[in-house]
């Protein structure tokens, strides 16, 4: 190897770690005006990852928060480090037959309040098998949690808003692999996820109730191999970084307030342009 191609790998090896360390700053929003103020949100995979960042952004708007989970002692530690304006509750979202009487569990556990104003169904799993070699029991896992929880969830709070005249909204975590094309079971539910939203908008709008979506890209999260603090650079994003829990959890406020009535069905992507301008 030349010389000259040498110092060339070195420099642009040098570029690539000063770009690691100086990664542009994240700053967080200050909700003055408290926008979710009197609101109670159900969170589903509240204990960890995005669910959680979206649960810090909704109580730091003024909102109560009930995350939920299948491990108890993930939840605990969760619902303790957010604070007094969370609770937390065990919802299995695969345990159909369970779901119902576990919302009116739920809309019980702000007693001051007694309701559920806003669902986000953020239970999900990633699967990384490529395809030739996915088993049935991968791609039963996410399919079953992505796309067949989130239905069954919606479902079932859809019906308890309706009963109760709650106007309120529903938020799905999509992603921006539901641009892409779907050859991993992680793609194919995330297509179906925004699906159902149009659909699911469709049945539940005329009661009042807004069903979105919101779609990251790269976030740095445990499922994606991040920890805290790890940098944010990525090289495969045309942002060159990952997002952070923090940004999901402020654009997530802005759906589910009442700001956002009349975008109906819709789908936010937040991914620095994977998915959206970039397919890799």
């Amino acid at each position: 190897m030349g010389i000259k191609l040498k110092i060339k790998r070195a420099v642009q090896s040098g570029i690539r770690l000063f770009k690691q360390k100086n990664v542009v700053p994240v700053y967080k929003v200050t909700d003055k005006e408290k926008i979710l103020n009197n609101k109670v949100a159900l969170i589903s995979g509240g204990s960890g990852g995005i669910g959680f960042g979206i649960a810090e952004s909704f109580i730091a708007s003024g909102c109560r928060v009930i995350i939920s989970g299948t491990n108890e002692q993930k939840l605990i530690k969760a619902s303790k480090k957010l604070g007094e304006y969370c609770k937390y509750i065990v919802i299995n979202v695969l345990d159909v037959s369970e779901i119902d009487r576990k919302i009116e569990k739920a809309s019980h556990l702000f007693p001051e309040l007694n309701k559920i104003d806003i669902l986000v169904n953020s239970a999900g799993v990633h699967g990384h098998q490529m395809f030739g070699s996915v088993s049935e029991e991968v791609f039963d896992s996410v399919i079953n949690v992505n796309l067949k929880g989130t239905f069954f969830m919606t479902q079932s709070v859809g019906n308890y808003m309706i009963k109760n005249k709650i106007k309120g909204h529903i938020l799905n975590v999509s992603s921006a692999s539901a641009l892409k094309p779907a050859w991993t079971p992680y793609e194919i539910s995330k297509w179906g996820v925004r699906g159902f939203t149009l659909g699911a908008s469709q049945s539940l709008i005329k009661h009042g109730i807004v069903v979105n979506a919101i779609a990251p890209g790269p976030v740095a999260t445990e499922m994606l191999g991040r920890e805290e603090g790890d940098t944010l650079y990525l090289e495969a994003n045309p942002a060159k970084r990952y997002a952070t829990t923090t940004e999901i959890g402020q654009l997530a406020v802005y759906m589910v307030s009442d700001l956002c009535n009349l975008v109906v069905g819709d789908t936010f992507y937040i991914s620095g342009g994977s998915g959206t301008i970039s397919y890799k």
